[in-house]
């Protein structure tokens, strides 16, 4: 079977861009699989305006030739024009259409389905995998949506970990982070460093110097990266939305504390052990998921 993941520019720092990658690696572990990346474009996020216009002709000119992917990975990139008759696309959830005019179409909700974009535009007969428990069931006339969750995640362990004797030099009372949550009042002390925009690097560095942060995104992997830093990891919570709404599965919530309850506190603190030993779980299952997903896929689609 032949896949092709609609994908941006590899980015570390983008958890989307992310697991659209490492999706395209661990296809490429399975036998009887082949899959590629395919670069998306400016437009087929939204519909056109002129700035998107010209940024779409910027990408063809200079982003085309510039895709980077993760060279540890096999994630080759199609080149060849028009994709093969039967070719499976797999769209993250903020592309509208079908860019690619593909006639097996597989749309990956990395988010909740119009959350980016504010448009919902997608097709008939496609196949739906949610990425996991916390977005929200979604159903149109002439698709499915499995019954499967698609949860792909890699955590680069090697940069996020604590130092030993860390907890006596951090000197950094509270770092945090906005990214998504831009919504919700701010709620960080007054010296706390805004840590948006730097590097892994960067961000181990500084997470490993604090003692608390906090994050204005309900779903930034950033939460768990402090949480393996050895830093305290608060998320401020939604309007309205609570701790199940957020995560329903309690193994989501390890090690991080949903406001500032003591309660909560005292939750991610005793929980804060089993985040380790759940993303190396996570890891293994994300290759089972692929397995169960292809397996739908080629069914789906007669395959």
């Amino acid at each position: 079977m032949n896949v092709f993941i609609y994908a941006n520019s590899y980015d570390g720092n983008s958890g989307g861009i992310l697991v659209l990658h490492r999706l395209c690696h661990l296809i490429n572990q399975l036998e009887g699989c082949r899959a590629w990346l395919v670069g998306a474009t400016p437009l087929s996020t939204n519909r056109p305006d002129p700035k998107r216009i010209a940024a779409e002709l910027k990408w063809y000119v200079y982003g085309k030739r510039r895709f980077q992917t993760n060279p540890l990975w096999q994630t080759p990139v199609w080149q060849n024009g028009k994709l093969p008759d039967d070719a499976v696309v797999v769209y993250p959830e903020v592309t509208n259409g079908n860019p690619l005019r593909a006639k097996r179409v597989v749309r990956w909700f990395l988010h909740q389905p119009g959350y980016h974009t504010g448009v919902i535009d997608y097709g008939k007969g496609e196949l739906w995998f949610k990425f996991n428990s916390a977005i929200d069931d979604f159903s149109r006339a002439d698709s499915v949506l499995s019954t499967h969750e698609l949860k792909v995640i890699y955590y680069p362990l090697d940069i996020y970990q604590p130092v030993e004797g860390a907890d006596d030099h951090r000197t950094l009372e509270c770092c945090h982070m906005v990214r998504k949550g831009t919504d919700k009042p701010a709620v960080h002390p007054a010296g706390s460093v805004a840590v948006d925009g730097l590097s892994h690097q960067e961000m181990a560095e500084v997470f490993r110097r604090a003692r608390r942060f906090i994050s204005y995104d309900d779903y930034t992997a950033y939460s768990i990266f402090a949480v393996l830093s050895g830093c305290e990891s608060i998320v401020v919570p939604g309007k309205g939305r609570s701790i199940t709404d957020w995560y329903p599965q309690e193994s989501d919530r390890y090690g991080l504390a949903y406001g500032f309850e003591p309660q909560q506190l005292e939750w991610a603190a005793a929980t804060r052990h089993k985040v380790s030993e759940h993303i190396l779980a996570e890891h293994e299952k994300s290759r089972q998921n692929v397995i169960q997903a292809i397996d739908e896929i080629r069914h789906y689609f007669n395959q």
